[in-house]
């Protein structure tokens, strides 16, 4: 998948409620795969997620967090 494609793509919780959308990535150049996607959420700070904590949905064009991912959400509420 192209980097385009993921830059303003949709996040999500588990429960389909949209938190926001990648601004941003942080690749890890050693390895060559993407560490971290930094979720911009409306009215509030963006928040650095990493990539391990959500997973890509075809129907909804987006990533939905993983359970880590929302705990994580949850100790960045600000």
């Amino acid at each position: 998948m192209p980097s385009s494609n993921l830059l303003g793509a949709q996040v999500y919780t588990a429960d389909g409620v949209e938190i926001g959308v990648i601004s941003e990535l942080q690749i890890d150049p050693a390895a060559g795969i993407v560490r971290f996607a930094c979720i911009t959420r409306p009215e509030r700070d963006a928040v650095l997620m990493p990539w391990a904590a959500m997973f890509r949905v075809k129907h909804k064009r987006g990533f939905v967090l993983t359970h880590r991912g929302e705990e994580l959400l949850q100790q960045n509420k600000g």
